[in-house]
């Protein structure tokens, strides 16, 4: 019989995109939070890889699994080998709270190894392959192509915050346009591969010095992209400029039907991305600044690092700040894999 794999190992003979499968269709079920999805998910693929019949690196889990050995120890190995933190009184903590939900049952302490059995719903099998019309990428915004259906979900989106009126949708092109013509490689979309339809954009508009000023002013004197029809308050800067430090995030949106782990997860790396190409052009760049015009968008930007900082006066908006370098070091998908995807983003 071959050798057990070792459980820190488990991003090897379970590759973490099979993970996340799991983890997708499990998280909110019985109560569990997207990390508690998680540490069950590893703990059914150990006890899957001690199944005579597993296939090593796994794929899929078996629908039912025997009884298993799996002490503290282990269940810390699995659960925490990819972080910096996690004691066996911890894991044993969290094996408790899975316990807790009739999802793993502990066998009775008899002097040997703990065993473990875990009680798999139906529910928590994952649906066929994801279709190809849910898969999405990041992309180059293409003024030409993609101008009218942007400013079509960003209307909606920044009623949140403001009355919309027949005109918003045009207000937002026309600045779509020159940004479009300023700074073309700070902005991306998000697209379907079935159709390459835009469903979210990113605008990373790198600052003239002459208008950092305003990240320390109400917020309101540098408003969404709808309000500005004459006069920007921010300026872009020019490539090259070495005392260009900030990068204003004018806008992160993404159609509310996509709006899940996968896909928040994807579109923030291709943003990382795109900040690492833009330090090409500004070798200075330090500081990231935004203004959440959602609360559940502020609440992930609270999750990937950022800080609030100057609160308007006149509205509910705040700036937000992180340091350029702690966002690109940042490993999405463990920031996020407890957020909560499950409240209804308008």
């Amino acid at each position: 019989m071959s050798p057990l794999p070792s459980p820190f190992a488990v991003n090897e003979w379970f590759a973490p995109s099979h993970q996340r499968v799991y983890v997708d269709a499990i998280a909110g079920q019985c109560g569990l939070t997207r990390r508690q999805a998680a540490c069950f998910v590893r703990l059914w693929g150990y006890a899957t890889v001690q199944s005579a019949t597993a296939q090593i690196p796994l794929q899929t889990l078996q629908p039912a699994v025997a009884m298993f050995e799996c002490s503290h120890r282990e269940a810390a190995e699995l659960f925490y080998c990819d972080q910096a933190r996690g004691s066996e009184r911890s894991a044993g903590m969290m094996v408790d709270q899975l316990v807790a939900r009739h999802l793993v049952r502990r066998e009775p302490f008899d002097g040997g190894p703990t065993r473990l059995s875990l009680q798999i719903p139906a529910s928590f099998l994952p649906k066929a392959q994801a279709a190809p019309d849910n898969e999405c990428y990041g992309d180059g915004f293409d003024v030409r192509r993609d101008a009218a259906r942007v400013a079509g979900f960003l209307e909606a989106a920044y009623g949140w915050v403001s009355d919309r009126s027949e005109t918003t949708s045009f207000k937002i092109i026309k600045v779509l346009r020159r940004f479009a013509q300023q700074y073309p490689a700070g902005l991306r979309v998000l697209r379907t591969a079935a159709n390459d339809a835009p469903v979210g954009f990113a605008a990373l508009y790198p600052t003239h010095p002459d208008s950092e000023e305003n990240f320390h002013l109400p917020p309101s004197s540098s408003m969404h992209l709808s309000t500005l029809d004459g006069h920007d308050p921010i300026q872009v800067a020019f490539p090259g400029d070495p005392n260009c430090y900030a990068v204003f995030i004018r806008s992160w949106q993404l159609q509310p039907l996509y709006w899940n782990y996968a896909t928040v997860c994807r579109f923030l790396q291709d943003s990382q991305v795109t900040l690492r190409q833009m330090q090409q052009d500004f070798p200075n760049l330090c500081d990231l600044y935004g203004i959440a015009i959602h609360p559940t968008l502020e609440a992930l930007a609270l999750a990937v690092g950022f800080q609030p900082m100057k609160a308007d006066p006149h509205t509910a908006l705040r700036w937000l700040h992180v340091p350029l370098d702690h966002f690109l070091n940042l490993d999405i998908d463990e920031a996020l894999v407890e957020f909560d995807f499950g409240g209804v983003r308008h």
